[in-house]
């Protein structure tokens, strides 16, 4: 309610502080929660190692949101090397269960060729799982 300002002021410290109780008792979506602040720096300072820490919690425990996060970094090189075949694989883990947005993040991995080889119709098969699940991205880079 805090991170979202439901019910009460908008206030990223404290929700941070309630994420954390949840999170260091292994509730894995709290985890990722703490993560994503870490990330972009709300409540906290912006620390991209410690929120692939927490990333790698809720992922270990088979949270979709957090090994796509996971990806993501990789992709980026934020908080660990830059690796896009390690992205590769922590998406694949996310689209094994369904997360659209890694299923549109594999798909721009075999557009461009990163981690992998080119291959355009990998890249379609991919943008097509996407977009069937409603994501924009992927229903526009289909035509």
């Amino acid at each position: 309610m805090h991170g979202n300002g439901e019910g009460v002021p908008q206030d990223y410290s404290q929700a941070m502080e309630w994420y954390l109780k949840a999170a260091n008792q292994g509730h894995f979506k709290a985890q990722n929660d703490v993560g994503t602040l870490y990330s972009i720096g709300l409540g906290v300072p912006y620390d991209h190692s410690r929120a692939m820490e927490w990333f790698l919690k809720a992922a270990n425990q088979g949270h979709a949101a957090a090994q796509y996060n996971i990806g993501i970094m990789h992709r980026n090189g934020q908080g660990v090397p830059q690796d896009y075949s390690q992205a590769m694989e922590w998406f694949l883990k996310a689209a094994d269960q369904g997360h659209a947005n890694a299923r549109y993040s594999i798909g721009s991995l075999y557009y461009n060729g990163r981690g992998v080889p080119q291959d355009y119709s990998r890249a379609l098969e991919w943008f097509l799982k996407a977009a069937d699940q409603g994501h924009a991205n992927g229903q526009i880079d289909t035509d």
